[in-house]
């Protein structure tokens, strides 16, 4: 008895485990490249005026982007965790920022914002994401060869005192929600 209600308890455990990393998304964020052409829409091609730099904060930003380029079980990383991602990344620098990664490891798909206290540390900490980019390029070269297309076109851009980086599904469509932030 004990046996079937233990079996029956792992059985629901890994149902919620299965639902809770996907939701109401295709098992896999892999899908054949397109053409820019191919994945305009109405929301990337309509001109929408930047929020102002009060009006908005790093987590709006990457929500924003995740509204419309979702990444499977996406979990928002804490700053204390940051050095373990970005080796050499200033964090005393950092104004305010949102990270979210895959959270199974499965995919290697990332966003990250950060607004640093000045033009300078922004400029340095380029370093430590292209570092973790690279990484993430000797991982998945060999662990899921057909995502590196998400990797190939990443986004890496400093404006002002303003990182980010993107690793998605449709990174064009996730830099141009970004820049509707950003410019």
């Amino acid at each position: 008895m004990k046996k079937k209600i233990l079996t029956a308890m792992l059985i629901a455990s890994l149902v919620c485990a299965a639902a809770s990393c996907g939701g109401n998304q295709p098992a896999s964020t892999t899908a054949a490249k397109t053409s820019a052409s191919e994945t305009t829409s109405a929301a990337a091609t309509e001109e929408t005026p930047a929020p102002a730099a009060a009006d908005f904060s790093a987590s709006d930003v990457t929500k924003a982007v995740l509204d419309e380029v979702p990444i499977n079980s996406a979990f928002e990383k804490k700053a204390e965790t940051l050095p373990n991602y970005f080796d050499g990344l200033d964090t005393d620098a950092i104004k305010d920022f949102s990270y979210f990664i895959c959270a199974s490891g499965a995919y290697p798909d990332e966003i990250a914002v950060f607004l640093f206290n000045s033009e300078d540390s922004a400029k340095s900490a380029v370093k430590a994401v292209e570092d973790r980019l690279a990484y993430q390029t000797e991982t998945y070269e060999s662990y899921t060869p057909d995502e590196m297309y998400k990797i190939e076109n990443a986004v890496i851009q400093q404006t002002g005192k303003w990182v980010y980086y993107l690793v998605t599904s449709d990174n064009e469509k996730a830099d141009s929600i970004v820049k509707g932030f950003i410019s």
